[in-house]
């Protein structure tokens, strides 16, 4: 028959079960504080991924908006278009032409509403 009462054997065999549990416990407990700890160094390398690739396309967009900028300070720079802008914006004629400049037309009469206190208004411009 066996016995009820606790053996010393048990006891250790008992105590060292106790020990691993606690021991792979204690194991899982350090991964996970691990595993969180290097989350967002992880997260953070991830945005900095697709901000890298962001901007490397804006920078594809700005240096082919500069290449065309480029051409087009080039092509300012011909002596036809230095002078077709002269003529545009400064009024440039060359020697032995005539320039002639168109005034707007001039505006409509001001017609002052018919209410007081704008009667007296036009009394006093004549209207």
């Amino acid at each position: 028959m066996p016995s009820t009462t606790n053996h010393p054997l048990q006891k250790v065999l008992a105590s060292e079960k106790t020990r691993r549990y606690f021991f792979w416990i204690f194991i899982l407990a350090v991964v996970a504080v691990i595993l969180i700890w290097a989350i967002q160094p992880v997260r953070l390398w991830l945005d900095q991924r697709d901000e890298l690739s962001t901007k490397q396309q804006e920078l594809v967009d700005i240096e082919s908006s500069n290449s065309a900028l480029e051409q087009r300070a080039e092509a300012l720079l011909t002596p036809e278009q230095i002078e077709l802008i002269a003529r545009q914006n400064f009024g440039l004629i060359r020697e032995g032409e005539e320039a002639y400049a168109v005034l707007p037309a001039a505006p409509g009469p001001l017609r002052i509403p018919s209410s007081w206190p704008f009667t007296e208004l036009a009394d006093a411009l004549g209207g």
